[in-house]
């Protein structure tokens, strides 16, 4: 929005006259903003007591303006009790704001924040979208960090919160140091080679930040103990160390105990439950295998989509028993549309072929939809015809006439 200054306060014609004329800032006050009135005179460059004219007043607006904090601004005064000008200033802070990180290597980013809320009462972890705005903070930032920017310049980059899936802004130096190297201390279950094989194949030789590098361990290495039963283990990367070439890192690990597998709860509408811990073979009582418990999982998903829920999801939602050293599961289904067979066509069968065929063929028109079924019925069919006269066959289905309904093509091609 374009900066607006408007005189709104109608004065005495003596005091009109004298506009032009230096007079001390005798007192300034904010209205609509939430940056405390003693930071925006700073940031106008205006001081109290100090000699100030109209074309000074509008100056410091002019200031204000170029730092991209406000979506618009305006402005009146009138003589004081001391004769001098009381300026107000009217503002409207700069909106929208978006979720932002502060990605100094070596710098603590919580600190940093702090200070920007107690400077300006509204930056927590969050910035205005605005580029010039994200410029000026840029800038303050640089100052208050001081040598902890080792010399660089800030920047914005947008990246991806890996907790959260989601974009955000980062403030970071202009050229970012490498991972040269990690080391790990605390771990015996899982030695230093296999934790840094599975790391270095994503770190090594990349841009460092405190946070990407703290999400690759998570993402890379707390799999590994999981699949081994070591679900609190604690990852915990240090302070980089500078050194030629980039930066040195290590990663204290506490490992725990292992945890077994203790009760599982499926969460549900209408659930095929025996079919599903059948599926799943969960290992209930034993080490509980992560990766293992997630393919059972899937396993179970699928006995739900073959009963016509074809978009069926299978959730998981851990609680832990810690002095037992027992995971607990629940298995949250979310079944989603029921699907339904639709037609059902035979080409490139003879009469007689085709009348076996349909025979053969067991749901009808409106059944559930079981998406392994046509697989199967290939495979009965193949014992019931010689399916050797035939150079290719295949059952296709695809989305019918309406909604949430499955035809099916099975065509046979003869040699």
């Amino acid at each position: 929005m374009s900066t607006r200054f408007l005189l709104l306060a109608a004065v005495c014609a003596n005091y009109c006259a004298a506009q032009e004329v230096a007079i001390p800032l005798e007192s300034v006050a904010t209205e609509g903003s939430t940056i405390p009135a003693a930071v925006v005179l700073e940031m106008a460059g205006l001081r109290l007591d100090a000699p100030i004219d109209k074309a000074g007043i509008e100056q410091g607006c002019q200031k204000l303006q170029e730092s991209g904090l406000f979506a618009s601004i305006s402005y009146r005064y009138a003589p004081g009790p001391k004769k001098g000008y009381a300026l107000t200033l009217v503002l409207a802070d700069q909106a929208p704001l978006a979720a932002a990180s502060i990605d100094i290597p070596g710098f603590d980013e919580t600190e940093t924040w702090r200070w920007l809320v107690e400077r300006f009462h509204r930056f927590d972890r969050v910035i205005p979208q605005a580029d010039t705005a994200q410029q000026y903070l840029a800038r303050e930032i640089e100052r208050h960090v001081g040598s902890g920017a080792r010399g660089q310049h800030l920047t914005v980059r947008v990246e991806t919160d890996f907790k959260t899936r989601r974009l955000l802004l980062s403030f970071q130096p202009e050229t970012l140091p490498r991972v040269v190297n990690f080391s790990f201390t605390g771990n015996s279950v899982l030695g230093s080679a296999a934790l840094g094989a599975a790391l270095r194949k994503i770190v090594a030789d990349t841009d460092y930040t405190e946070r990407k590098f703290a999400a690759a361990v998570e993402m890379n290495l707390r799999p590994l103990y999981e699949e081994r039963g070591y679900f609190r283990v604690r990852l915990s990367p240090g302070a980089p160390q500078w050194v030629a070439g980039g930066v040195f890192v290590n990663v204290a690990v506490a490992e725990g105990a292992p945890y077994q597998l203790g009760k599982v709860d499926l969460v549900g509408d209408s659930l095929p439950v025996e079919g599903m811990m059948s599926a799943g073979r969960l290992p209930v009582g034993r080490l509980a295998n992560w990766r293992q418990i997630q393919e059972g999982m899937w396993e179970m998903e699928k006995v739900v989509r073959r009963t016509g829920y074809f978009q069926a999801k299978a959730s998981d939602e851990r609680s832990y028993d810690d002095a037992a050293h027992v995971l607990n599961l629940r298995v949250v289904v979310n079944k989603g549309p029921l699907y339904r067979w639709g037609e059902i066509r035979f080409t490139g069968l003879g009469a007689e072929v085709e009348a076996a065929a349909r025979k053969a063929w067991k749901p009808k028109s409106g059944d559930p939809y079981d998406y392994g079924y046509p697989n199967e019925f290939l495979e009965a069919f193949s014992h019931l015809v010689n399916f050797g006269q035939f150079r290719k066959y295949e059952a296709v289905t695809k989305k019918g006439a309406v909604d949430f309904v499955m035809d099916v093509d099975v065509t046979f091609v003869a040699r």
